[in-house]
């Protein structure tokens, strides 16, 4: 856990809170950042790219050709109160989210920048991630091929990609995939 600065309504860096950081890569970030606004205790949620030290794929080039040189995952970079919500809760969240059996993958999404990954800051993260890891894939009774990777890089994606279901709801993307899942989690649509 950090202490960290987190903007207050006026913009200005001035309010410190206990909070921790993690940056989970569920396939779709569109998905998870709405799953992550509507939980508790998470205080933000930022759409980007993990997993590489070079430039992230630009978005349209990879939707149209599934160009991703450098190995991103589309990720989530969260950051929560542990005091209201712990690691494993949000390990939980993230393996609800998507089928972390299937490389690669994301629903009907497809390439190497929708492998399921939980990149830890350090070994305490990478302990607690390994348990939630082990005890997820007894529950599921399949190989889960999460990867568990040091934190290096995250790169927010551009304006178009954040709170995209909130924006776009009536989008057919938001309305058949992420409504439901919202839903299936117990988790408020609107």
């Amino acid at each position: 856990m950090t202490e960290e600065k987190t903007e207050g309504k006026t913009g200005e860096m001035s309010v410190e809170e206990n909070v921790e950081t993690l940056t989970l890569g569920p396939g779709c970030f569109w998905s998870f950042d709405a799953v992550a606004r509507r939980t508790p205790g998470v205080t933000s949620s930022v759409a980007g790219y993990a997993g590489d030290d070079g430039p992230p794929p630009d978005y349209e080039q990879y939707k149209r050709y599934g160009l991703n040189p450098q190995k991103f995952v589309e990720a989530v970079q969260l950051t929560f109160r542990p005091d209201e919500i712990s690691l494993e809760d949000v390990l939980d969240l993230f393996f609800q989210s998507h089928d972390p059996t299937k490389p690669n993958q994301s629903g009907a999404d497809r390439g190497s920048i929708y492998h399921s990954t939980i990149f830890h800051a350090g070994d305490e993260q990478r302990v607690r991630a390994e348990k939630v890891m082990d005890r997820v894939q007894r529950e599921l009774g399949r190989n889960i091929v999460t990867d568990l990777r040091p934190y290096g890089q995250f790169i927010e994606a551009d304006p178009d990609q954040q709170d995209f279901y909130n924006r776009n709801r009536f989008e057919p993307y938001c309305r058949v995939v992420i409504e439901p899942k919202l839903s299936s989690m117990g988790l408020d649509i609107d």
